[in-house]
């Protein structure tokens, strides 16, 4: 008897499931889905880090005395920190979007 329960319990919970998303369908509201933040992220640190080793050497000395590595940090950390507060999961932002 508690199997039946069991199994009973799943169809209702697959049902309500599927009822609440196409009531949310039908509403305009949908989920979207962010992919590749990460390795964007990636790519924009190494082509700093590239740009700056092309650099003649007296030119790397201002900068650093400038505060031009803490600034990129700051900002990398910031728009890490950023993506992380949104729902970064596995490299993918999922938002709620009204249509």
């Amino acid at each position: 008897m508690p199997a039946f329960i069991a199994a009973l319990m799943g169809a209702l919970i697959n049902i309500a499931g599927t009822l609440v998303g196409r009531v949310l369908i039908s509403l305009g509201l949908s989920v979207v889905t962010f992919t590749g933040l990460s390795a964007t992220l990636d790519w924009a640190k190494n082509n700093v880090v590239s740009s700056f080793s092309s650099l003649p050497p007296e030119v790397v000395g201002m900068l650093s005395m400038l505060g031009v590595g803490e600034f990129l940090s700051i900002i990398l950390s910031a728009v890490s920190a950023r993506m992380v507060l949104q729902g970064l999961t596995g490299g993918a932002v999922k938002k709620w979007v009204l249509k």
